[in-house]
């Protein structure tokens, strides 16, 4: 991780842990000159910590009750307390719903021109739709599916050119936007192959760890497991209009 252009640590959003070992992570690569670039926050100047990590957050964008604050409480004390650079890496709400709405033709150039160079072959973007109907409880309409796959695709591109616009650099965001196959690391391979980059999944262990870890040997360079955090069937009362 220390010799790398770019490196990216995923997590699932509610467990506390993957964000204490992340912040405890990014503590130890503290002064290799890296800046932390969030999917938590939007696209901006970089976050100025004062003596309130939570209010100093809020005023770079953040929205606590979205990301249910305090779950990354640990992850950005630890960020806060290394000195390490933060900025935010996703696209700024208003931007985001424009392009969901507009389509292609609301893209930046710079955007625009990633998108054609790094579209996803027809296996990836066969696993990113079905992993976004799975991530909706296998209740996302027909109709919807192309939208948020773009959706998922712009996010990612905001995220890479964030990246190489600060590296060295690493990324804190979900696992699914630091798979190799359809996430960010496979933005910059198609636009930077000559950067070094290593993809880290946090993922919670299973009765069978080591079919696990074979299982996702594609997605990632590295497999953390974590112990599993209590949490309620997310798909309970699950609608989608």
């Amino acid at each position: 991780l220390g010799m790398a252009d770019i490196a990216l640590l995923g997590e699932l959003h509610d467990n506390r842990l993957h964000h204490a070992l992340r912040g405890q992570l990014i503590a130890r690569l503290a002064g290799k000159g890296r800046t932390v670039v969030a999917e938590h926050l939007p696209q901006g100047a970089p976050v100025s910590f004062a003596a309130d990590t939570r209010a100093d957050l809020v005023a770079a964008g953040f929205d606590p009750a979205g990301w249910d604050w305090p779950t990354h409480e640990k992850l950005y004390e630890q960020i806060r307390a290394s000195g390490t650079p933060l900025i935010g890496g996703n696209l700024p709400r208003e931007q985001s719903r424009q392009i969901f709405m507009q389509g292609v033709t609301a893209l930046p150039d710079r955007m625009a021109q990633t998108y054609e160079k790094s579209r996803l072959d027809a296996a990836a973007e066969k696993t990113l739709t079905r992993d976004l109907i799975d991530g909706h409880c296998g209740k996302l309409p027909d109709r919807y599916q192309s939208r948020m796959r773009f959706a998922q695709r712009v996010t990612d591109i905001t995220l890479a050119h964030t990246l190489l616009d600060h590296r060295p650099a690493v990324l804190v965001a979900g696992n699914g936007h630091v798979r190799k196959d359809y996430g960010v690391p496979q933005v910059i391979a198609a636009t930077a192959p000559q950067l070094r980059q290593i993809s880290v999944g946090f993922i919670e262990r299973s009765t069978d760890s080591q079919e696990l870890i074979q299982s996702l040997g594609a997605q990632y360079d590295v497999v953390w497991l974590t112990d599993r955090t209590e949490r309620k069937d997310p798909c309970e009362n699950f609608d989608l209009k």
